[in-house]
């Protein structure tokens, strides 16, 4: 089986809407393992006023994770980081070490707003490149405020594109399901990762399944590209992404 590194998961337990407890935690990692993905990034929810929970208590857990999945012998590798909601002050906070960057220490994941567009949105990501920061920008697909051709403009100013397994399998309709092909077409996206909350529906076992489907339409190299070969920068300690 083809190994996979996911760097979008929601496995740390009671933190957000992912994982509720150490047992689901401990089957979503374990469906992660016998499906082929040999590192996965867990990226808690930071929602200022909502979601905090994954950050303040990101590091005691990924190591409390470590110890179980020694324990319950899954071989698993995890790191952490976190899916920011944008806001006004998340630059600064970044630069102040108050949010999680990737372990390459030169990439986030920031959430597409799926409720409002802020108009300050494009101004953020540009600042997050002038700082040093690749913007990785979450399933902009599935967002109503997003279009083809902000997709590119964003492609063309640096910013990453990460979009979820389940697009482009359909689970989220044929409307996006069909966005998420053309990206992937026009050589958009950097990155497929499963963005598992469960162990059922939403569950790990949906990249393993997408790479079968990217290596069917788009072959074997692009498939390991999208679902590995660029993940290795972002999983890298302190990596120079340009290199």
């Amino acid at each position: 089986m083809e190994k996979v590194i996911d760097i979008h998961s929601h496995i740390l337990p009671g933190v957000d809407d992912g994982a509720k407890n150490w047992e689901e935690t401990l089957q979503m990692c374990k469906i992660a393992s016998e499906a082929g993905i040999s590192h996965m990034v867990a990226t808690p929810h930071f929602i200022p006023g909502a979601y905090t929970k994954g950050v303040k208590e990101g590091p005691r857990l990924l190591d409390g994770l470590k110890n179980r999945l020694t324990e319950a012998k899954i071989p698993l590798e995890v790191s952490l980081a976190a899916e920011i909601e944008p806001f006004p002050e998340m630059v600064q906070w970044l630069e102040e070490g108050r949010l999680p960057l990737y372990p390459s220490g030169k990439h986030v994941l920031v959430e597409t707003p799926f409720y409002t567009s802020p108009l300050w949105m494009s101004d953020l990501l540009t600042d997050l490149i002038i700082t040093g920061i690749t913007p990785i920008l979450a399933h902009p697909e599935r967002s109503p405020f997003t279009s083809l051709s902000f997709i590119e403009k964003a492609v063309r100013e640096g910013i990453e594109i990460q979009i979820d397994a389940g697009s482009l399998l359909g689970l989220w309709g044929k409307e996006i399901q069909r966005m998420a092909w053309e990206m992937i077409g026009e050589g958009w996206v950097t990155y497929v990762a499963s963005d598992c909350h469960k162990t059922e529906v939403r569950s790990p076992l949906l990249l393993e399944e997408t790479r079968k489907a990217l290596t069917e339409h788009m072959g074997e190299s692009t498939a390991r590209l999208l679902t590995k070969d660029a993940a290795q920068k972002v999983i890298t300690p302190r990596c120079n992404p340009d290199a």
